[in-house]
């Protein structure tokens, strides 16, 4: 059967356009609406015939609103018309008075800021009243605030519906296709079984394909069903990233051993809490440090906000918490006279308190890793020049950049869903073997790109066909749900169920008549049993970098990075992921990369065993915002409050050091 095409030439193809609120918090008093003739489809909360909701899991946020504003630009009206600019002109003549809440209106403090939706989700390891009542310890707090950002997609994001015959035809950029059809049909009342999900190819690097494609799909499938024929919306996608404030409070002896630690963290998610438990899990296998500790007290509180609903953002928290937890130990290194490399290669040892958070691999891997990188780096050296410059009384010249710093984190890698997400679907992979030897792999996640070729790769080497045997199931078909794709699932949680179904497969080829079908649910990389998660990555990374006196900007001069980890199946690959992660993490984070000849991102991947690997991405943006900002505390001398780091911090703390 062929392939429906996209109704974008269709002659009665309708445009649209969202209206959405302009204030943080309030009220809607009246609308005023222009006379619209039969060429136009209005869309408002009366015209959806379902629920005016998006769930998601066990939470939900509306759809449309006619009366409560929670945020700024939460959707209001839907107007579509024959031609795009007429919809503009026309939507400008639509008036809403609104009613703004008083705490809103008179200060930047949103009336809802202070809203805790939960109870705090703790970890505790250990007594801490015991482990705290030393003499002999010394303490050291200090506060970790990741600020949510909103990030827009450059790309222009194009959503069609198209009623035909009986079936609804849906076509849009998503991560979860399972989820926008249950969506459409729960506010359309339209059969599931009827709505055709068409998965338009896109580029989503901070999840923002996840939910925001799926409120406007349902949108236009509500214009669609009015309109009885195609509609089409286009925007650019946004999404937003929570607000996270870490405090930790450490017990560590004078000679650098740490001994307990007690850690507060405020998650603002904006108007709709979503993933809290997941979230709750990821942080804490962030929060929770390798190194020895005697006891470790956790406690996380969700808070709601007048922003936009803040949830998955490349990851879910693990790489803020890892950031704060390797930031907060090279602060301690550099408190009792050790660099970030040698306080790790003296207290890192193999030890319990971390493994009801994550089994990981051993620590002997780790430190081969780390002291690897500072080979390469030359960092003991570095890191000791940088620590005089720093103590010097004038280290800032405009003539020359005396204000310099290096540093190392390192952790481990993670990927997928905890072992205790219970909320989700069962995120199934069902791979068949034909008659000669034709392969059939049923997943709703996207069939393209590197992802897939490790599919394929494995699929071969497990049942021995070749890769043009291999095929994915067309949209038309009927499609399993494999969960949203987030946490690295493609090659994290994936890999693992195909190899799985794959093993099944053989232990009954040629014991069975084919065709032979196996299905794999919920592979979770967290499957390690006592464990949230489970790790067979390491990853280390240092890097230097300088104050920018006249302007002020921290300008990295080199990256190192070693990684151990599993099989890799294309290490090119792998190279570049690695690179793009950790270029835009720092370019997120406020750094600025040298533009000298002599700038690289020297990486080493060390491949041991056949094991598929867990994902190291979460891992590499924690640990290079990590090394950033532990750099930037050695060049200025005080401690860095705030990520992205502006010029603004940098002056107030060099301000603060006179």
């Amino acid at each position: 059967m062929a392939d429906k095409r996209e109704p974008i030439y269709k002659a009665n193809l309708l445009h649209g356009i969202v209206i959405t609120s302009v204030i943080e918090s309030g009220k809607i008093s009246e609308i005023k609406m222009p006379t619209l003739d039969n060429n136009y489809v209005l869309i408002a909360t009366r015209d959806i015939p379902g629920t005016n909701r998006i769930r998601v899991l066990d939470n939900a946020t509306s759809l449309l609103t006619s009366s409560q504003i929670s945020y700024r630009k939460q959707p209001i009206l839907a107007l579509f018309g024959y031609d795009s600019e007429s919809v503009q002109l026309k939507s400008r003549e639509i008036e809403i008075s609104y009613e703004e809440s008083s705490e809103a209106s008179s200060s930047n403090i949103s009336s809802k800021s202070e809203q805790i939706v939960s109870s705090p989700f703790t970890y505790r390891y250990g007594n801490m009243e015991a482990a705290t009542s030393g003499e002999t310890l010394v303490t050291m707090e200090h506060t970790y605030r990741y600020s949510g950002t909103g990030y827009t997609n450059s790309n222009l994001t194009r959503i069609s519906v198209d009623l035909e015959e009986d079936k609804l035809h849906v076509y849009l950029p998503t991560q979860w296709p399972a989820h926008v059809r249950e969506t459409i049909s729960e506010v359309t009342t339209f059969p599931k079984k009827r709505i055709i999900i068409h998965r338009l190819p896109f580029y989503a690097p901070h999840d923002e394909m996840l939910i925001g494609p799926t409120a406007l799909a349902a949108i236009a499938s509500v214009a669609a069903i009015k309109a009885q024929g195609p509609v089409q919306l286009q925007c650019k996608i946004e999404n937003y990233r929570p607000e996270v404030t870490i405090e930790r409070k450490s017990w560590y002896y004078p000679e650098g051993k740490p001994h307990a630690e007690a850690i507060s963290v405020s998650v603002d998610q904006g108007s709709a809490p979503m993933f809290t438990e997941e979230m709750s899990n990821q942080l804490i296998a962030g929060l929770v440090p390798i190194y020895p500790l005697d006891a470790i007290s956790v406690s996380i509180t969700f808070k709601t906000s007048n922003n936009p609903p803040a949830h998955f953002f490349g990851d879910l928290g693990y790489c803020d918490a890892l950031a704060s937890t390797e930031s907060h130990y090279n602060e301690i290194a550099r408190l009792t006279g050790y660099t970030s490399y040698a306080w790790r290669l003296k207290f890192a040892s193999e030890n319990n308190s971390h493994l009801p958070v994550i089994k990981f691999d051993k620590l002997s891997k780790l430190k081969d890793i780390i002291t690897d990188v500072a080979t390469r780096s030359d960092f003991q050296r570095k890191s000791a020049a940088y620590e005089l410059q720093q103590n010097m009384k004038i280290r800032l010249s405009t003539f020359f950049n005396y204000s310099r710093g290096a540093a190392m984190a390192c952790g481990p890698g993670i990927s997928g869903f905890s072992s205790e997400c219970k909320g989700l679907p069962q995120q199934s992979v069902q791979v068949q073997l034909n008659p000669n030897n034709k392969v059939e792999c049923n997943t709703s996640f996207y069939t393209n790109g590197a992802s897939s070729e490790i599919w394929k790769q494995i699929i071969c080497e497990e049942l021995g066909v070749e890769k043009g045997n291999i095929s994915f199931p067309k949209d038309e078909q009927e499609m399993l749900d494999s969960g949203p794709s987030v946490l690295s699932a493609n090659s994290g949680r994936m890999p693992q169920q195909i190899q799985r179904a794959c093993a099944q497969i053989k232990e009954k080829r040629f014991v069975q008549p084919l065709p032979i079908c196996e299905s794999v649910l919920n592979a979770r990389m967290g499957g390690a049993k006592g464990s949230l998660f489970l790790s067979n990555s390491w990853v280390a990374l240092a890097l230097e970098l300088e104050i920018q006196a006249v302007t002020l900007q921290p300008m990295v001069r080199n990256i190192w990075v070693t990684i151990s980890t599993g099989k890799v199946f294309d290490e090119h690959a792998l190279r570049s992921k690695i690179r793009q992660t950790i270029v835009s993490t720092l370019r997120e984070g406020g750094a600025l990369l040298s533009s000298d000849k002599s700038f690289t991102i020297d990486i080493v991947i060390k491949e041991e065993g056949d094991q598929i690997s867990s994902s190291v991405t979460s891992a590499l943006k924690g640990l290079a915002t990590a090394a950033y900002v532990s750099a930037l505390q050695q060049a200025l001398g005080s401690h860095i409050p705030q990520v992205p780091v502006t010029g603004e911090i940098i002056l107030d703390v060099m301000r603060s050091n006179k």
